[in-house]
């Protein structure tokens, strides 16, 4: 092969593995917060810079409304979806709204807010919208959104908001429960840092426990709703009705609105895996357990090569790959890190069974397995496993850790690759740039036998 052909080979892998290069900028004044009377007018400047080592760019600047996705960030609207009366986009015109930057120089853009005398009482709200110019110049790695949130002054704001719906999510043995408020700004001003505070009790009114997220960064702005995410830290709940107590909160203190429902626990509920975590050497073995001793992984003495940190941690139901064909999850799963590779000697992996995953057997504790996700065949391994009912174990040896999980299966063996949920890699990329590089070669042998 000619050392032109071997060049063209190298670029073409460069250029399918290498991400492209892109630009970032600074921006000062990324956020207004200013109060303006009916009929007046405040000036916002902002300063978009270029790091002298960055690629020349073409930007573009634009008002947008101000949107809010459910998780409490922000997004652009276009006009035809800026409906809410506090909008403020039709406030806001720009002195430049699209220019070019070199590396190591700076554009002030100045925003004019000019308010109509008849705007009415409480907040207006719009985004200013920082990015690449479309089809010209370099990239820039993140668009830039600039909040305005303006007071009306000498308006009464009203500040309320209503808890639109309070859902618990599946309570299952080993998984965490999560609880979801939903909360709409129904008042015509925005309130930040606020606070969703969970309380939950059994059927004579005894608290478990106040669990609360932490005040939010974002503004929620009227009209808009949002939700809070709270994972109860609850411990062991015989099974029964509990009820769950949720309430907002102002920066403060102040109660926005408070909602309740039920949590309905079907068998006895235990949390998550608390992490924990041994040091292992090849000298010496260990056991690493689990703080409430339903996880147990014994290494024997020579098992790993060199020193290392080996840790057992909660891993949620949700993220797993799916399940092979043969087989279906318990609700028990785990994950052990810390291990690049396979173990010299098999390791001996214990857990305690829960009773939604003898339910998920259909009550027949012969049908489940220990089970991992081997990442490079991208399939589960299901292994041979040994069941005591007695003490409600499953044990298992192994030289392999990662994740893990019970599996209700009749067989053991590695199951069908989870295709569906597996995405492209750099292997793959690779892959595909291999069978470019083979297609190369062939058709330059072919060009030279002609």
């Amino acid at each position: 092969m000619d050392k032109s052909l071997m060049v063209g080979i190298v670029v073409l892998c460069l250029l399918l593995v290498l991400p492209a290069t892109v630009s970032a900028i600074g921006v000062s004044g990324t956020k207004y917060m200013g109060s303006i009377t009916p009929g007046g007018t405040d000036i916002h400047t902002m300063t978009v810079s270029l790091g002298s080592e960055e690629n020349p760019t073409d930007l573009m600047v634009e008002v947008y409304g101000f949107g809010q996705n459910m998780d409490q960030g922000y997004s652009a609207l276009n006009p035809a979806n800026d409906v809410s009366p506090y909008s403020a986009r039709s406030f806001i015109t720009l002195d430049n709204s699209s220019f070019h930057l070199e590396p190591g120089t700076a554009k002030s853009i100045n925003a004019k807010i000019s308010v109509p005398a008849n705007a009415g009482p409480g907040g207006r709200y719009a985004l200013i919208y920082i990015h690449a110019l479309p089809g010209k110049g370099q990239s820039f790695t993140t668009a830039v959104l600039v909040p305005v949130l303006i007071t009306i002054t000498g308006t009464t704001p009203t500040v309320t908001g209503s808890i639109t719906n309070l859902s618990v999510g599946e309570v299952t043995a080993g998984q965490p429960i999560t609880v979801t408020t939903t909360l709409k700004n129904t008042g015509n001003y925005h309130y930040y840092h606020t606070v969703n505070t969970v309380t939950v009790s059994d059927a004579n009114n005894n608290p478990f426990g106040n669990f609360s997220t932490q005040p939010s960064i974002y503004a929620v702005i009227p009209g808009n709703t949002v939700q809070y995410t709270v994972t109860p830290n609850l411990q062991n709940l015989p099974a029964g009705n509990y009820t769950v107590d949720s309430k907002v909160l102002l920066e403060g203190g102040t109660v926005l609105d408070e909602k309740n429902t039920t949590l309905s626990v079907k068998t006895n509920y235990i949390p998550p895996v608390t992490e924990s975590s041994i040091t292992l050497t090849p000298q010496g073995g260990g056991t690493l357990i689990s703080p409430d001793g339903r996880f147990s992984v014994l290494f024997p003495q020579g098992a790993v090569l060199g020193d290392g940190v080996v840790t057992l941690k909660p891993y949620a139901k949700d993220k797993l790959e799916p399940a092979p064909a043969n087989a279906k999850p318990g609700a028990t799963c785990f994950e052990i890190t810390g291990l690049t590779g396979l173990l010299s000697k098999d390791a001996t992996v214990k857990v305690t069974y829960s009773a939604d995953d003898l339910a998920a057997a259909g009550g027949d504790a012969s049908q489940l397995k220990l089970s991992y996700f081997d990442a490079a065949q991208g399939a589960w391994v299901i292994l041979p496993t040994q069941v005591n009912t007695q003490d409600m174990t499953l044990t298992t040896t192994t030289n392999r850790m990662g994740v893990w999980a019970v599996m209700v299966s009749s067989s053991t063996g590695v199951g069908s690759p989870a295709s569906a949920s597996t995405k492209a890699s750099l292997p793959a990329v690779l892959s595909i740039v291999a069978l470019a590089v083979t297609a190369i070669i062939v058709g330059s042998t072919a060009r030279q036998r002609k």
